[in-house]
């Protein structure tokens, strides 16, 4: 082969060589270099509930061209474990598990007044007719108020109308209309400001759930019109309990 071309070749076969060369080198070091994500330490269990310490934690290594955005973004660095450490668990983690910061959601301190022309307002809710936990901070609701009851017409005397003592019976009570007034912002049941598995996960307990807080607004000093009639129709019955209807939540 002529010298002349024979040396180009050359020349170009050993830049492609070392291209090649680069890339793979590039590969296995990316291969080769880790992210240390915080998880649960082998042979550990974290129930709901339980504090987050640094014994039942420890290191998970993944390769660094292996983390997803996702991950990269929702799970918590080995370095960074101090701010977890002392935090309650939500929900239960097997060993292994890496820990993520959607996993770490905590009671919210206060209740969410927002608005400065927003109030909250206490009511008093029948238990009995709902399943509390199914309820939470942010919902929307209306609520059922009966109208107070009345007494019905007395029967005639003559049709008989006594105990078996002899003595007047009293005329059967009526149950008032109910009606529906909504909706509301809840902003708490009870003493839960959040969901009812991050209050337990807190360690704190469910108190008063028979009494819903809910968001209202005041213009000029006066409650909006559906709270101002919410509240009358509660003092008119001796704020007797009410019932709750549960409003369907904004699909994600």
């Amino acid at each position: 082969m002529n010298g002349k071309i024979a040396l180009p070749i050359a020349a170009g076969l050993a830049l492609a060589g070392a291209a090649l060369n680069w890339f793979y080198l590039q590969t296995k070091a990316e291969q080769l270099e880790k992210i240390e994500f915080l998880c649960v330490a082998p042979g550990a269990t974290i129930r709901p509930g339980d504090r987050f310490t640094d014994d039942k934690l420890a290191p998970l290594a993944i390769p660094k061209n292996n983390v997803g955005e996702t991950l990269a973004k929702e799970a918590i660095l080995y370095n960074d474990r101090q701010a977890v450490i002392g935090m309650h668990a939500v929900r239960l983690h097997p060993e292994r598990e890496i820990i993520l910061r959607q996993d770490l959601k905590t009671p919210p301190p206060a209740l969410g007044l927002a608005k400065e022309n927003e109030r909250a307002i206490w009511i008093p809710v029948d238990t009995r007719t709902f399943v509390p936990s199914l309820v939470n901070p942010g919902d929307l609701v209306s609520f059922l108020v009966s109208g107070v009851p009345t007494p019905a017409v007395p029967r005639d005397p003559s049709e008989g109308n006594g105990d078996e003592f002899g003595g007047p019976q009293p005329p059967p009570v009526v149950p008032g209309n109910a009606e529906l007034i909504g909706p509301f912002r809840v902003l708490s049941l009870g003493n839960r400001l959040g969901t009812a598995d991050v209050l337990k996960a807190s360690g704190m307990p469910q108190m008063q759930e028979n009494v819903m807080t809910v968001s209202v607004t005041v213009e000029g000093g006066q409650l909006d019109p559906k709270a101002a009639k919410l509240w009358k129709l509660l003092q008119t019955s001796g704020f007797r309990q009410v019932g709750v209807v549960l409003h369907p939540r904004p699909a994600n």
